[in-house]
């Protein structure tokens, strides 16, 4: 029966397209042999699956060769025959196809715990291959180096083909007033004189063949006779090692052959799987779940086999509570797509593939799916159409289980329409006493009545737009649909006393339970638009209230990560600070201290006091320092006009002064040993080297980097890094620091006098 389901629903298709993904001969011989997965089997090959994709999505696919089938091979090899260079290179490809997949794995297979119990079990036989590769060549040719014998073979059959080489070449001089040609020729496996006919007695030798024309006759001359018949020998003796060499290392072959076998096997496997994920990724299908409880949740469902353009999405939903579905609606509506794409997807389920909805579906496991879709007439068994269609039903009928799931098109059509109607009543009663899934497209009104009456049965209809008259193929659940047919003759001009006369006819038959159902269709499909418009804006208004949680934990971490960074800055330049007071003031308390390491001390805290600067009796020009008295301020004057002039103080802001206001001073003495930084209202002294000798690289580099914004902030230029030679890691580590930072200009080891490659001399931009 599965076969003619995977007909009816074109599943051949499906399989064709993932077999074009696969890339070994077992792996296309599995995709050929595709089908339902036992159902114990169905989660482990769908978790495998799962992991595949992921996989490939992230790290790529993996290098599989276009692996043969090897088994064949030992069936040979078994007889005693030596296999081809062609074939052990085939076992070859299989062990580099394993190194690489190994590798590969190897990185990501905690990740991947369904894929690693696959990839465990191929076996590694680098010695083996390491064998191959020392006698087979990657052109299938046998390598000189296979044996001692084949190396001294072949450089005797090089020198005596040079020697022959030599000898035609005098010969073809010897005898060039008689040639038809001035080159040697191969004939029959001999190189030969092309010699005009006419002078064929001047040369000796053996004639082996004569041009078309007669106008050239072919001499093997008798001087390499002998030569070609040693060539000859030395061939023979080349042919027989090669084959004893083939026969030693088939014998090898066959030591591995039961893991030889196994890993060709597992790639396959391993292809068959990476051809379905790509199929998956390709087509941007999900794995499903497998429920233990009957149910069928597709997700906006899509055909794979319509065009992706073109195809409707459609969510189908059924359960024990709605485990039959009946669709009405007009012809041409979609009702048939529906239902081959429920049957379709849930077979590809079974069958292990991915399937084309918008999240991962959940599905239970069906032992059977059953159709009845399209023309059922068969000429071979002398049915007509309604004949093979209740043939179909009534095995259905028969066979049917709550396990299984059943798809009828246009059900009880073919007919006289009362008796196809009750006919159509009576089977799907049947169906829920049964309890199987059941989808069902159908025109009767009384099944629509079955929706709204009997337990376990839903109504469905296909959207249709009584504006334009034309099907929207959009599902639509327990809204059951009308034919429209009145409403479509009169769309297409039939007259209006033929549409009137059918209407007529409807209502001397009696339509009122007919317009109590088309009243209660309206009021349906009302609450069920409104419904839809409830839930996309109860959507929305999920989407925008995570949106708005995910933004407000990002900026509260955020905010929390600044102020923790704030608070660590804050700690380690009160440190710095107190560390450096309590020096200073240790030291200024010593009475052995002199005055003027007194006052150095006071200049580095920038206690000592600001005395006004010396005043030059001179003019001013530009370049040239000056003193605001009025504003105590000092600066270099970098601009003038008639009446004033710019200057630029030591904080790096400029000022503009009349002349008069003015007074020239000297420039200011550089501070050689330390600049002062200010940070806040903590005073920060950094000096013009950083010793790290003794120190570990992590304790040097937290080092240098507080040394580093110091300097930054005291916008010095130029200070040096003594790190010592050592090992040299920790001039290493700090060189790629360095490099990383943008504000350092240039460094380089020192000079003499600098501490040579003991330290770093760094300058700042």
């Amino acid at each position: 029966m599965r076969k003619d389901i995977a007909a009816i629903l074109e599943f051949d298709a499906i399989r064709d397209r993932v077999k074009d993904q696969a890339r070994t001969v077992r792996g296309k011989a599995l995709l050929d042999q595709l089908r339902f997965v036992p159902k114990a089997e169905l989660a482990t090959e769908l978790g495998r699956l799962d992991e595949m994709i992921v996989y490939m999505e992230r790290y790529g696919a993996f290098a599989i060769a276009s692996s043969q089938d090897v088994s064949p091979y030992f069936e040979i090899a078994a007889k005693g025959a030596a296999l081809t260079a062609s074939e052990i290179n085939d076992v070859g490809e299989d062990i580099r196809t394993v190194k690489r997949i190994t590798a590969a794995f190897k990185t990501h297979q905690v990740q991947f715990l369904t894929l690693q119990s696959l990839f465990s079990k191929l076996v590694a036989l680098d010695d083996l291959l390491k064998e191959i590769d020392r006698i087979i060549d990657r052109d299938l040719s046998i390598k000189d180096q296979a044996s001692h014998e084949l190396t001294r073979i072949r450089r005797k059959k090089k020198s005596l083909e040079q020697k022959i080489t030599s000898e035609m070449d005098k010969l073809l001089s010897h005898y060039d007033p008689y040639l038809a040609d001035k080159q040697a020729v191969i004939r029959n496996g001999h190189l030969v004189l092309p010699v005009l006919t006419q002078e064929k007695n001047r040369v000796e030798g053996i004639i082996h063949a004569m041009s078309d024309t007669g106008y050239t006759t072919f001499i093997e001359p008798t001087a390499l006779v002998l030569l070609h018949n040693e060539l000859y020998v030395l061939t023979i003796d080349e042919d027989q090692e090669i084959h004893r060499i083939l026969t030693e290392l088939t014998a090898k072959v066959l030591t591995k052959e039961a893991d030889i076998v196994a890993n060709n096997e597992m790639i396959g496997y391993i292809d068959f799987v990476s051809a379905k994920a790509r199929y998956a990724i390709d087509t941007k299908s999900h794995v499903g779940h497998l429920s233990e409880t009957p149910l069928i949740d597709l997700p906006k469902a899509r055909h794979p086999l319509i065009d992706p353009t073109k195809v409707v999405a459609n969510t189908f939903t059924l359960g024990p509570d709605g485990h039959i579905v009946v669709i009405t609606g007009p012809n041409a509506g979609g009702k048939t797509v529906a239902l081959k794409t429920i049957g379709l997807l849930v077979y590809m389920h079974q069958c292990g593939l991915a399937i084309l909805t918008s999240k991962p579906a959940t599905l239970s496991f069906f032992d059977n799916i059953y159709a009845d879709i399209g023309d059922s007439q068969s000429l071979l068994d002398n049915l007509s159409t309604f004949a093979g269609h209740v043939s179909n039903l009534a095995k259905m009928a028969e066979a049917v289980t709550s396990n299984d799931l059943v798809l009828i098109d246009e059900l009880g059509t073919g007919t006289d329409p009362e008796e196809g109607e009750a006919l159509a009543v009576s089977l799907i009663r049947h169906f829920a006493e049964k309890k199987p899934f059941v989808v069902v497209s159908s025109h009767f009104a009384m099944l629509k009545q079955l929706g709204f009456t009997t337990k376990g049965i839903k109504n469905a209809s296909m959207r249709f737009d009584e504006t334009t008259l034309r099907p929207t193929y959009e599902f639509i659940p327990d809204i059951p649909g009308r034919s429209y047919g009145l409403l479509m003759a009169r769309r297409y001009d039939m007259d209006a006393k033929i549409i009137a006369a059918a209407e007529t006819i409807i209502k001397e038959k009696g339509t009122t339970a007919k317009q109590l159902l088309d009243e209660l269709q309206q009021q349906l499909h009302a609450q069920q638009e409104l419904r839809q418009t409830m839930e996309e804006e109860k959507r929305q208004l999920q989407d925008r209230q995570a949106r708005l949680e995910k933004e407000y934990a990002k900026v509260a971490e955020t905010t929390e990560a600044m102020r923790q960074e704030a608070l660590k800055e804050r700690q380690r330049i009160i440190y710095e600070a107190e560390k450096q007071a309590q020096d200073a003031i240790s030291a200024l308390a010593n009475p052995a201290l002199k005055l003027h390491e007194a006052i150095a001390i006071k200049h580095e805290l920038g206690l000592e006091d600001e005395e006004p600067p010396e005043i030059i009796d001179e003019p001013l020009a530009m370049g040239d320092y000056a003193y605001i008295e009025a504003l105590e301020v000092r600066g270099r004057v970098i601009g003038v006009t008639k009446k004033e002039a710019t200057i630029v103080g030591d904080d790096g802001k400029t000022f503009k002064a009349k002349w008069n206001a003015l007074k020239k001073i000297a420039p200011p003495v550089p501070k050689v040993e330390k600049k002062v930084a200010m940070i806040g209202k903590t005073i920060r002294a950094v000096g013009l080297e950083l010793n790290l000798i003794g120190q570990r690289v992590d304790e040097a580099l937290i080092n240098l980097d507080q040394y580093m914004d110091g300097v930054i902030s005291g916008n010095l230029k130029r200070v040096r890094i003594i790190h010592g030679l050592g090992t040299g890691a920790l001039r290493r580590a700090v060189h790629e620091y360095l490099k990383a930072k943008p504000y350092v200009e240039s460094f380089r080891l020192g000079e003499s006098g600098e501490g040579g490659a003991g330290a770093t001399v760094v300058s700042i931009k």
